[in-house]
């Protein structure tokens, strides 16, 4: 806050003081008052005027500059006033105490939010975990009376619990901290660990697997990194082309860094599209001939972010697709 801003913003009582004065001055001067009494008491009104004014400004002005100070320190800026000391001047303090009210408005709304979002999110999660047992009862009674028709009813379940499996994770992405577990494990077990939860999609459409994986392992999440790659998979199924299917896994290592690499010889992304493939939401030129929602490789990166991982998509369209996973 400058000076010539505040002394703008106070003109008129200032206007005010100044035609006091010099009625003042004019009054004395109809009764004949010496002049070095008038000129004394000029100084005294003039000074008493500026000191007045640079008091107030001065405790106005730290407390405002330290406002505006703290307000660019913080990226949560309503948590301002956490940081500051309850100011001297009157207007100071009704600002300060009515941002504390809002501020504690704001927390009990949030906390209320917070407690339906709880609320709903647990309640889908016990859905999902409910809504497992007939998929899983139907899979079992599919598989006890084997056949075409089975196979492919298998695998439409199968994708039904896909999209489930995808709820869940989606869920438990918001609040990624409290669900996940880091382990060291060995990555050829993880690969076909995705490849046999996949089996009857895979098969059903022809597809060849190749899975070229030494004897190394990684630091990871076991259950989250199955489901990465099974949404690797389910895309690869999903934007398949005629002729010989494959899908090939190979890792290597550079140091401490192990790649993971997931090619199939599919339909491939548009060139346009290839950067965005990791947003929420996003299906592309691909994805609006087929169901697609645009979640599986979102949830991916987003799932990778947390593990500390990194995903990236290479592609030429009409040939192939290789999501790289990199754990560091």
């Amino acid at each position: 806050m400058r000076f010539r801003e505040y002394l703008s913003d106070r003109r008129y009582p200032v206007l005010f003081w100044a035609a006091a004065v010099g009625a003042a001055e004019g009054v004395m001067l109809l009764f004949g008052s010496p002049g070095a009494l008038q000129i004394f008491l000029l100084a005294i009104w003039t000074g008493a005027g500026a000191g007045i004014l640079g008091y107030d400004y001065g405790r106005k002005r730290e407390f405002y500059e330290e406002l505006r100070e703290r307000l660019g320190q913080l990226d949560e800026k309503y948590l301002v006033i956490e940081m500051l000391r309850e100011p001297r001047f009157l207007e100071g303090r009704i600002l300060y105490r009515s941002y504390v009210d809002i501020l504690k408005s704001m927390n009990d709304e949030i906390e209320r939010h917070e407690r339906i979002s709880s609320a709903f999110r647990s309640y889908v999660e016990t859905w999902i975990h409910e809504i497992k047992i007939p998929i899983a009862g139907a899979k079992l009674i599919l598989h006890n009376n084997p056949g075409e028709s089975s196979r492919k009813l298998k695998e439409q379940l199968g994708k039904v619990e896909a999209y489930v499996e995808q709820v869940l994770y989606y869920i438990r992405s918001e609040v990624p901290q409290n669900d996940y577990s880091i382990g060291k494990y060995p990555l050829r077990e993880l690969a076909e660990s995705a490849v046999r939860e996949n089996r009857d999609s895979l098969i059903l459409n022809g597809f060849r697997v190749q899975v070229e994986i030494g004897e190394m392992e990684v630091r990871t999440d076991r259950k989250w990194l199955v489901f990465m790659l099974g949404q690797i998979i389910s895309n690869t199924v999903k934007y398949a082309r005629g002729g010989e299917r494959l899908i090939r896994f190979a890792a290597s290592e550079d140091g401490e860094r192990v790649k993971l690499s997931v090619e199939d010889n599919g339909i491939g992304i548009a060139a346009e599209d290839l950067p965005r493939v990791f947003e929420k939401s996003f299906t592309g030129k691909n994805g609006r001939t087929t169901a697609a929602t645009g979640m599986g490789l979102y949830l991916c990166r987003k799932l990778c972010s947390e593990l500390g991982h990194r995903i990236t998509a290479e592609s030429e369209e009409g040939k192939y697709t290789r999501i790289v996973i990199e754990f560091g």
